[in-house]
């Protein structure tokens, strides 16, 4: 299982883009981690209408920051991999697919992508 981690603050008016990213997946044994820094719009409401198990959400209380929030998210992961995605971001649809690939064929402990600017 992969791990997905979203870290996100007010960022209501487009996460479900990245949510959305994610469950498109063409692999689907991920968990999606999505980690609130206290917003103070509608992002929990647009996270709690999604009705996914493998969707969890934590809020910080208090502002903590963007890597605060990961490492919350990394510390809540059951998944043998973890993958970042930032709230205001989106992956095509066989992002996860290709990554855990990548890691299997090469035996790596970490792996990345670049970005398309399209």
């Amino acid at each position: 299982m992969i791990s997905v981690i979203i870290p996100t603050y007010n960022r209501g008016y487009i996460i479900k883009r990245a949510i959305d990213s994610v469950i498109n997946q063409t692999f689907d044994d991920w968990e999606l981690i999505i980690v609130d820094d206290g917003s103070d719009d509608n992002t929990n409401e647009i996270v709690n209408d999604y009705k996914d198990d493998r969707i969890k959400y934590i809020r910080n209380r208090d502002r903590k920051g963007a890597c605060y929030s990961r490492n919350l998210g990394m510390q809540n992961a059951m998944g043998e991999y973890f993958c970042f995605l930032d709230s205001d971001c989106i992956w095509r649809e066989n992002f996860l697919y290709d990554r855990i690939n990548a890691a299997k064929k090469h035996n790596a402990d970490f792996v990345y992508g670049r970005m398309n600017p399209n």
